[in-house]
């Protein structure tokens, strides 16, 4: 196998040139400042989004499904049918006896729906008025509170 063999004479320049490089690629690297005078920018901070707030809701034959106590605030509504007939939804503010939402359309068998909502607290009754299911008793009444600070809910 050949051997290169560089005679010092010839390494030596070689050397200082290599050796002068680097010193010159690192000062012009180095900090060298004040960091508070630094010409970068900090990343913003990273915002969590807010968790979903569901509302799960189960519509079958002639029964709503759905907790007792809900929490107030943005929620996201989620209804599924299980039932085999279609049936639709909606809030009653009792204190009003208004009705402060509905869905925007019947929902067939199987059918589920993800809707946002914002709930006020207080009592209200969840109502399917399609076709006389609110008659064979098809509602539910329910109370929005706002989340507690103790228990996280």
């Amino acid at each position: 196998m050949p051997t290169t063999i560089i005679s010092k004479r010839y390494a030596q320049p070689a050397f200082v040139s290599l050796f002068a490089t680097a010193a010159i690629f690192i000062s012009a690297c180095g900090g060298g400042g004040d960091s508070a005078s630094s010409d970068t920018t900090a990343a913003p901070p990273v915002v969590a989004e807010p968790e979903e707030v569901a509302v799960e809701i189960d519509l079958l034959e002639y029964v709503v499904e759905m907790n007792a106590v809900q929490p107030s605030g943005e929620v996201v509504l989620r209804i599924t049918n299980r039932g085999f007939e279609e049936h639709n939804l909606l809030f009653v503010f009792v204190e009003s006896d208004s009705t402060i939402w509905e869905t925007d359309s019947r929902l067939g068998p199987g059918e589920r729906r993800s809707v946002p909502l914002t709930l006020d607290p207080g009592a209200y009754k969840a109502v399917c008025d399609f076709s006389g299911h609110e008659g064979r008793g098809m509602f539910a009444e329910f109370v929005a509170r706002a989340p507690s600070a103790e228990s996280g809910t």
